[in-house]
């Protein structure tokens, strides 16, 4: 009986074995039949490839990091070829680009992106779009619409005969062909990203109404006399006035708790639409070009990182292309034709953001005999109305009335859970004026010297850019490029406007005459880093001059002080010495006000008197430099935290606490209120006695140690920033747990912080670990004195295909702050192998 017994046993581990180990075989085999199926849709880089419409040969050579270099005999094989490529590395990235636009996002992914798609449809992105597809196709028979029908040819050819990336198996998107309308949609919905407003506004209109314009003077609102500046060159002296706007909104239907309510729940809204976009927000940039007054060799040297949100694909894709009498090497958008940063053996020209106020909100007064009415000035006004359906996946369609009034579209009726009693229209710049921006694309993709490439720019109107350019003839420059709104004196653009009352309605555009530029200074060098550009001279009524400075969400001017201070003393700069200001991490001013904090600190007996805390007095000898062993900006962003939740929730409430954080003032506000002692944000208005700065500062300190204490442990030597800080490179696709390891890019520890050169941009919050979600997406620096002297790298890869050699083989070399060059010479780029395009066969 026993040995039966242990034969039945003994049969059941066999069996258990054999189902086991066929398991095992079974995930084995689908993990390898999905492998090989990833593999077979992978882009072609070399051999022989026919596409129709291709006139004469085309030779492609990939280097080694994927960048295509195209040489063609004309420009419309060049364009077709590019589009053909520019899809089979980046289709996927085209095509929810363009259905976030265009409000389509629901439809292939369901009810989770409702949200953004009925954001999209109520703001007009869609009408916008088919009006500038309508003007591109008047443009018939034009150079300009010649290039982009061939390059949107190219695209559709991969489309119908190219292999499908896999994200449109796995998700299920039925692939269709690109239009022009769906160029506008990828600007549309970047343009929006781009902007502040509708995260900030609802703050600061919370805090004036609530407290006077007394507590937005110490948040740094307004520019400031002691704060430096982007230097323009005007003619007249310019004096460093400001026009400030001290006006009291009242009016509206409803209560002070009820405009709380909605601005908080329309911030939140706005904040979480950001973060379902699969489109990177464009949070900053630097920027810097050198005369040949500055540079050893006489020449123009060019530097230009743009800082906008990580994600996989990356935002820029590099391609070189050439056709006679043409060339451009070019950072370009997914499904946009033409490079918004490139350069020629010309000329080359960056760009960082304005960050102009360029979208206004109204509280609005609904008739109540008749929703569709709105006061203005005493009299109702019919508004027009329109439906949109939204097709979800997996549920029935829905549809949302929009309500459009002379402001703009009422923005808060469609969305579940916001109060509609009071209705808020947003007006937006972008949609308010005809779209040439493609129009100034072109023209500086081919423009071939200054004044050529000068003209185009008063075509740029939403959103507000920096285009700043060097050239082979020594030209330095920067245009604030924006169609700047025109407002009364009395209009406090930074707060949610009364639409009753005319006068707070937009009165025009300036024209561009007067927007801030700097053309070949004295002094040899021009910047831009996002901090407020001198003011702007409008000519007035009685022929003098008015200076305005003109409102905007501008970051504070640290990034751009650095950029100065590293640069001034030297006059022989070239593409090698250059990389340390491009790669530089040390932020003075963080660095500043921990001193300031330690000073203030040095007061209290308390902190004086405490052995304990002297074990932490090291952590304050810090120079700023945001190293990954460094414990220093651990401990300053921990306390930076609570200085500034002990300063402002009382006032502002925890929500819109939360929401202050994510905006670009936060990083102006810390600075600012230091600086006022006896600002009233210091007394805590929830308890009785009387608070004073130091007493915040001391609460905060104990705050902070406490915290990294349970964080981190009790030794301050080992709070380092890695442990803290890290950068993970996250695809869509990323989200699910199966599909992460595959086509996203583990966390690593990175240099930088919010304000540094090298920038490393995350939300401050209390939990004290910081995901960095913005940051450097190009580390340009292009030298004339040798058009191959010229470097960059990217977060990730130039493919956007995971199976592809280029998805992340810059990722190691990026987080090294090392570059690799930019190749120009063909002599150059034929080493590598080609990839010989050719037309179809009949």
């Amino acid at each position: 009986m026993y040995f039966v017994k242990s034969f039945l046993i003994l049969a059941r581990m066999k069996w258990f074995k054999r189902i086991f180990i066929s398991i095992i075989v079974l995930v084995l085999l689908a993990a390898g039949g999905f492998y090989f199926w990833l593999r077979g849709s992978k882009p072609q880089y070399t051999g022989a490839l026919e596409i129709n419409g291709i006139e004469k040969k085309v030779n492609v050579y990939f280097d080694d990091f994927g960048i295509p270099h195209i040489y063609a005999e004309n420009k419309h094989d060049l364009y077709l070829a590019f589009g053909y490529l520019h899809a089979q590395d980046r289709l996927f990235q085209m095509e929810m680009m363009r259905r976030a636009g265009s409000g389509r996002l629901s439809e292939i992914i369901g009810r989770p992106t409702l949200k953004v798609d009925k954001l999209f449809k109520t703001i007009g992105l869609v009408e916008y779009a088919k009006e500038s597809a309508i003007y591109i196709e008047s443009q018939k028979g034009t150079p300009m619409h010649d290039d982009i029908s061939a390059y949107l040819e190219g695209i559709n050819q991969f489309i119908s005969e190219g292999k499908t990336p896999p994200e449109f198996s796995i998700i299920g998107i039925e692939k269709t062909p690109f239009t022009v309308e769906d160029m506008f949609y990828i600007t549309g919905a970047m343009s929006f990203n781009f902007s502040q407003a509708q995260r900030t506004e609802p703050v600061i209109d919370f805090v004036q109404r609530n407290y006077g314009n007394q507590y937005l003077h110490d948040l740094g609102i307004w520019h400031d006399s002691t704060e430096s500046y982007i230097r323009a060159n005007h003619q007249s002296d310019l004096k460093n006035t400001v026009k400030e706007h001290q006006a009291v909104i009242e009016g509206g239907v409803s209560s002070l708790k009820q405009k709380q309510e909605i601005t908080t729940a329309l911030a939140n809204l706005m904040i979480e639409i950001e973060s379902l976009l699969p489109v990177a927000p464009l949070e900053g940039s630097n920027a810097w070009v050198l005369s040949g007054k500055k540079t050893k060799s006489g020449k123009v040297l060019f530097c230009n990182d743009t800082h906008i949100g990580y994600m996989l694909p990356q935002t820029w894709y590099e391609a070189h292309l050439n056709a006679p009498d043409f060339e451009m090497y070019g950072h370009f958008m997914a499904g946009i034709p033409f490079a918004l940063v490139g350069r020629n053996q010309q000329l080359s020209w960056g760009l960082t953001m304005l960050l102009n106020d360029d979208m206004d909100f109204y509280y609005e007064q609904e008739s109540k005999e008749n929703r569709h009415s709105f006061l203005s000035d005493g009299q109702y006004s019919l508004a027009e109305t329109s439906k949109h359906v939204i097709k979800i996946k997996g549920e029935a369609d829905t549809t949302i009335e929009v309500i459009r009034t002379k402001h703009g579209p009422i923005i808060n009726q469609i969305f579940d859970g916001m109060n509609s009693a009071q209705p808020i229209s947003m007006y937006w710049t972008y949609t308010e004026l005809p779209n040439k921006t493609i129009d100034a694309l072109y023209g500086m993709n081919n423009s071939s010297d200054f004044e050529s490439f000068q003209k185009n720019l008063p075509k740029i109107h939403g959103p507000g850019l920096n285009v700043n350019y060097g050239d082979k003839q020594g030209n330095v420059a920067w245009w604030g490029c924006a169609a700047l709104i025109h407002r009364s004196d009395s209009v406090n653009s930074f707060t949610i406007l009364d639409g009753t009352d005319s006068s707070n309605d937009p009165i025009g555009f300036y024209p561009f005459d007067v927007n801030p530029k700097c053309i070949n200074p004295e002094w040899g060098y021009i910047y831009s880093a996002n901090d407020w550009p001198q003011a702007i001279e409008v000519p007035s009524a009685n022929t003098t001059i008015d200076t305005i400075w003109y409102p905007g969400y501008y970051k504070p001017q640290y990034r751009a002080d650095r950029i100065r201070e590293l640069i001034e003393p030297k006059n022989d700069w070239d593409s090698e010495s250059i990389k340390a200001v491009m790669n530089d991490h040390t932020s003075r001013s963080d660095a500043t006000l921990m001193g300031l904090w330690n000073d203030e600190l040095s007061k209290v007996k308390l902190f004086n008197d405490s052995v304990v805390f002297r074990q932490y007095d090291e952590l304050f000898k810090w120079s700023g430099e945001y190293d990954p062993m460094s414990p220093s900006p651990t401990f300053y962003n921990k306390m930076l935290y609570h200085y500034l939740q002990m300063t402002l929730e009382d006032e502002m409430g925890k929500d819109l606490f939360q929401i202050f954080l994510q905006t670009h003032h936060v990083q102006r506000s810390h600075t600012f209120l230091y600086k006022r002692e006896q600002s009233l944000w210091w007394d805590n208005i929830k308890t009785p006695e009387k608070e004073t700065r130091k007493d915040i500062i001391y609460n905060a300190y104990c705050a902070t140690i406490s915290d990294l204490r349970k964080q981190f442990g009790d030794n301050p030597n080992v709070w380092n920033w890695r442990k803290a800080c890290s950068l993970e490179l996250r695809h869509p696709l990323g989200e699910v747990a199966a599909l992460k390891p595959i086509f996203s890019i583990s966390a690593k520890s990175v240099y930088g912080g919010n304000e540094t050169i090298l920038q490393s941009g995350f939300r401050l919050d209390s939990t004290g670990v910081y995901k960095v979600f913005y940051g450097s997406q190009m580390r340009i620096i292009a030298d004339f004195a040798h058009s191959d002297s010229t470097f960059n790298v990217t977060p990730s890869g130039n493919s956007g295909h995971v199976m592809s050699a280029h998805y992340s083989d810059q990722a190691a070399l990026y987080r090294e702050m090392k570059f690799r060059p930019q190749w120009m010479s063909q002599a150059r780029v034929k080493q590598y192998g080609s990839l010989v395009i050719t037309g179809t066969k009949n």
